[in-house]
């Protein structure tokens, strides 16, 4: 397997390679003749069964070429015709058979296409990703992959990477692949350190080499496919191959051991540490950012749009947040980068999950996670409230609350309470089958809302609780008075409450068809002035201080006499109709 020497070779360059320090990750792609240097390597323990020989061992497990005798010196084998069984023996696992087995795809969002010999097709939960598949995701796209050897891979949106090798060693259950990422972001979750295990992730600029670890790399294909490395767990160790393209050439073809010892001095890359890598070079490690603090987010979340926010980090030039299902940690469902602690989301379905926020720092490099478990809990949506409006005052009981029909709804849930706490709402119907209601309320401020019923009981969320104001009609005024003197005719009526203002009409006729005067004042009195003999009849009503007018007061009619000396006895002239 190699380790992208031809891409190298294209000028004078200098390559990476990174591995973890509490092994080497990648072997020999040759068997190795070598016992002492053997015994340095991951190797498969095989349990000796009666009748096995080291010849046959050999034909049956190992690659063509690899010696017997070898073998023998390593195990320190005195008869390789007569092997003890239950004995433990040593097999390197760079001599072990390799076998192509292919990935399986546990998780898909969004479209994501799989590139192969017969073609391309879109990318399913299941489907096998055998040796040379390459896949790559569009926007709000990803994929998830495991291996055979229990890792898994993510490659997020917007990202390309190909499967170069997938093999089984042998008999002996060890695992060896190769990742080629071309462009985008791939996360690496490797279980426990494992002899069986080698994984390796090549980008343009950086060679991986990996044993039970977990890492993010990122290529920029826009800026010379420069590697960006952030190690979550383990240790991995970074070193820039650096010689002529002969040189490399050479190595190359006598065994990647050949290759390491033109390499530079490494870099230790710890858990919480991050590695720019360059084709040509690298820069410094940095120390990662710390989780963000996500205390005081909703555990059960019922309004969509998704939206969460939290504080600040200190030193985060940006934040990456993402969500996961909890009960598969590998199945990414939404993926977004803002510059404000804050993350935003259209829809998403009702269930259990994990959000994952991590800051970025002025270098790019994205810190550690910080984790949040919520519920959604959307649907069914409650319906929309028609009336009465928002903050509207209603006179009169009862009140008419009116809403929309709502998608599904085989009833609705209906509160009424006088604080928006509703811990003891006046009303609380949980069977209304119409989509209005008339609540009888005493005055007073009041806050209601509604949620949908479907028909098999699944009761949706509360939507949005609405408040009004409930207020008694003003009373019609009381019985009017009528003076005159010389300059006309006066009417007086009981007062009401304070910044009230009253209405008063005049009419010859009983039905009002014919107004002759219609005036408002703030006080109980009004001034008609001289009038013509004849009968007229008036009304008053009442007006609160937020302009509701209220009933007209019962209608009274006064005779106006035609000789002057008759206006004494008006007092005795106004009657109720």
């Amino acid at each position: 397997m190699g380790i992208g020497v031809g891409r190298g070779m294209r000028g004078c360059c200098a390559m990476l390679s990174i591995f973890v320090l509490h092994g080497a990750a990648a072997v020999p792609p040759v068997p190795a003749v070598d016992a002492s240097a053997a015994a340095r390597e991951a190797t498969w323990n095989y349990t000796v069964l009666p009748g096995d020989t080291l010849y046959g061992l050999v034909r049956t497990h190992c690659k063509p070429g690899a010696s017997w005798l070898a073998l023998q010196r390593l195990n320190r084998v005195q008869d390789p015709r007569h092997l003890q069984p239950g004995r433990i023996l040593k097999f390197p696992t760079s001599w072990l058979l390799a076998r192509s087995t292919p990935a399986e795809v546990i998780h898909v969002l969004g479209e994501v296409e799989l590139w192969r010999a017969g073609g391309r097709e879109p990318v399913r939960v299941g489907m096998q990703v055998g040796a040379g598949d390459r896949l790559s995701s569009g926007d709000g796209a990803a994929v998830s992959l495991r291996l055979a050897d229990g890792s898994r891979v993510l490659l997020r949106p917007r990202g390309e990477m190909k499967l170069d090798e997938h093999v089984l060693l042998g008999a002996s259950g060890a695992v060896r692949s190769h990742i080629r990422l071309n462009a985008g972001d791939l996360d690496v979750r490797v279980p426990a350190l494992d002899a069986k295990r080698q994984l390796e992730v090549e980008t343009p600029s950086a060679h991986l080499g990996v044993r039970g670890t977990e890492f993010r790399t990122h290529v920029d294909a826009t800026d010379g496919g420069h590697t960006r490395l952030e190690v979550l767990n383990g240790q991995v160790a970074a070193r820039a191959l650096v010689g002529t393209p002969t040189t490399l050439q050479g190595a190359a073809l006598r065994g990647r051991a050949d290759i390491r010892e033109v390499s530079s001095a490494g870099r230790v890359v710890a858990a919480g540490q991050g590695l720019r890598l360059a084709q040509y070079d690298s820069g410094p490690v940095s120390a990662l950012l710390a989780a963000p603090k996500l205390e005081g987010l909703p555990t059960r979340v019922e309004r969509l749009p998704l939206r969460f926010q939290w504080g600040a980090l200190a030193g985060a030039h940006g934040y990456r947040a993402q969500v996961f299902a909890v009960a598969d940690p590998d199945a990414l469902l939404l993926d977004g980068s803002a510059a404000e602690a804050t993350a935003r989301w259209a829809d998403l379905p009702d269930g259990r999950y994990e959000l994952r926020v991590r800051g970025r720092d002025a270098n790019g490099f994205e810190g550690q996670d910080a984790r949040h478990v919520f519920t959604l809990k959307a649907r069914p949506q409650p319906p929309y409230t028609r009336a009465p409006a928002p903050g509207a005052r209603v006179w009169g009981s009862p009140t008419r609350l009116t809403w929309t029909q709502a998608d599904g709804a085989a009833r609705y849930h209906l509160q009424i309470a006088p604080t928006d706490a509703f811990d003891a709402p006046l009303v609380d119907l949980q069977d209304l089958r119409d989509t209005e209601h008339a609540a009888e309320l005493p005055p007073g401020r009041y806050h209601w809302r509604l949620a949908t019923v479907r028909g098999d009981g699944d009761h949706g969320p509360f939507g949005d609780a609405q408040e009004f104001e409930q207020r008694a009609i003003p009373p019609a005024p009381g019985a009017a008075t009528a003076e005159s003197d010389e300059a006309g005719l006066r009417v007086r009526w009981p007062a009401a409450a304070a910044g009230t203002r009253y209405q008063l009409q005049l009419a010859r006729d009983a039905s009002f068809a014919a107004v002759l005067a219609d005036m408002t004042t703030e006080q109980p009195q009004a001034a008609l002035g001289v009038l013509e003999p004849g009968r007229y009849h008036l009304r008053v009503r009442s007006i609160d201080p937020d302009g509701f007018a209220g009933p007209w007061g019962s209608a009274q009619s006064i005779e106006i006499p035609s000789n002057r000396w008759w206006l004494l006895l008006l007092p005795l002239l106004l009657l109720a109709l």
